[in-house]
């Protein structure tokens, strides 16, 4: 029999991995050739990006709304249920525009649910001393993900558009078989231990500062997460094998992601390790305008893979660690100003693109916006140092 720990950081695992890292980042790896193969226009596939981002939007409002009971369990079966129909509704062509728009907003309904209401389940039925080790493993779940959906890239031109699809529809079937046998062995936990809804929630400076650079990380991710491929592609016209490398480098980042945080928290502490980061995050945006040296691609790739999951587990984790009884409530708060940046952003991005601003200036916007949140966090930290936190 599988402990109580294994249990919490496989269903943590895996909703992450289904939620954030196949259902957001699937779309992003396979569009090019989805483009391609079902004759979408540019602009039809901005506009499906946009309808994951306001799906995304809505199911963390929805997820912030629910009560903290076993009713939670429902609405993570249902999320994964549709989240990956959604997907099985890709792999075919020729239906209307409507129909692929529909299944990307329940795509992005489906990952916010999971985002919020998976880890206050486990936030729920862990034991204390078992926190670090269940977030960390359980956030790696979106790294894993991401890696899963760049496995396809070096064969999409071997195997069809359709059988991509259909391979992760496997994929997300069973890990949602998985998922809801776990859930019947929390329900009764949550059942016992339901919390009444937080009435008020004690904000301070300090989470306020957390929500302010983790919002900017929102809207600066969105050039590597929605554009990056059409870039390499279209503007610095490299060699397919350099591309897909470059995707390869940006999953494997990202599986490695949680993981760096862990390291980094427990020799530095939560908000040293958030600060060298974020730093690095603004920099590995950066690089990517260094066109003149292509291999520098390879360098974004792999960070902004990697800091993207390295930033949410932490940021999730110190949240947890400091508001403990109200953690649904405000990492529900920063899931959704993430979820409303991260949506300005893509149609930011989107209308910069469609009125001629070059890729380099879009990455440069994502790399000043993401310096302004960061400075707002060293000058916090600075002026009012928190206490350690203790790592379990």
């Amino acid at each position: 029999m599988l402990s109580s720990k294994v249990k919490l950081s496989l269903f943590l695992c895996l909703s992450m991995c289904l939620g954030i890292g196949i259902l957001r980042f699937s779309y992003t790896a396979l569009l090019p050739s989805t483009r391609a193969a079902y004759e979408w226009t540019s602009s039809f596939a901005s506009i499906l990006s946009s309808a994951n981002l306001l799906g995304y939007l809505i199911g963390a409002f929805w997820a912030m709304k629910l009560p903290q009971n076993s009713r939670m369990t429902f609405f993570i079966q249902s999320a994964a249920i549709l989240g990956s129909i959604s997907l099985l509704s890709c792999a075919f062509s020729g239906f209307h525009g409507s129909w692929y728009i529909f299944w990307r907003v329940i795509s992005g309904i489906s990952g916010g649910l999971l985002m919020i209401l998976s880890p206050s389940v486990v936030a729920q039925c862990c034991d204390l001393k078992d926190r670090l080790s269940i977030n960390f493993i359980g956030f790696s779940g979106i790294g894993i993900g991401v890696l899963l959906a760049t496995l396809f890239m070096p064969y999409l031109d071997r195997i069809s558009t359709s059988s991509a699809w259909l391979i992760l529809f496997g994929f997300s079937t069973i890990m949602c078989a998985v998922l809801c046998i776990l859930l019947q062995q929390f329900r009764s936990h949550l059942s016992a231990q339901a919390l009444p809804q937080t009435e008020s929630v004690p904000v301070q400076g300090l989470y306020l500062c957390l929500l302010t650079v983790y919002a900017c990380s929102a809207f600066s991710y969105v050039p590597h997460s929605l554009f990056w491929i059409d870039y390499l592609s279209n503007t610095l016209h490299l060699g397919l094998n350099v591309i897909n490398f470059n995707w390869i480098l940006y999953g494997s980042g990202s599986a490695l992601g949680a993981v760096t945080a862990y390291m980094l928290s427990r020799k530095l502490g939560n908000f040293n390790a958030l600060k060298v980061l974020y730093s690095f995050y603004v920099g590995a945006i950066f690089i990517a305008v260094m066109d003149a040296y292509p291999a520098l691609t390879f360098v974004s790739s792999f960070l902004t893979g990697l800091l993207n999951p390295a930033v949410v587990f932490l940021t999730s984790y110190t949240i947890l660690q400091i508001y403990t009884h109200a953690y649904k409530k405000l990492w529900s708060i920063a899931t959704l100003c993430f979820a409303i940046t991260q949506l300005i952003g893509g149609l930011t991005f989107s209308t910069l693109q469609k009125a001629g601003v070059s890729y380099h200036q879009q990455f440069e916007l994502a790399g000043f916006v993401l310096l302004a949140g960061t400075v707002v966090l060293f000058v916090y930290l600075r002026k009012s140092p928190p206490k350690p936190l203790h790592q379990h």
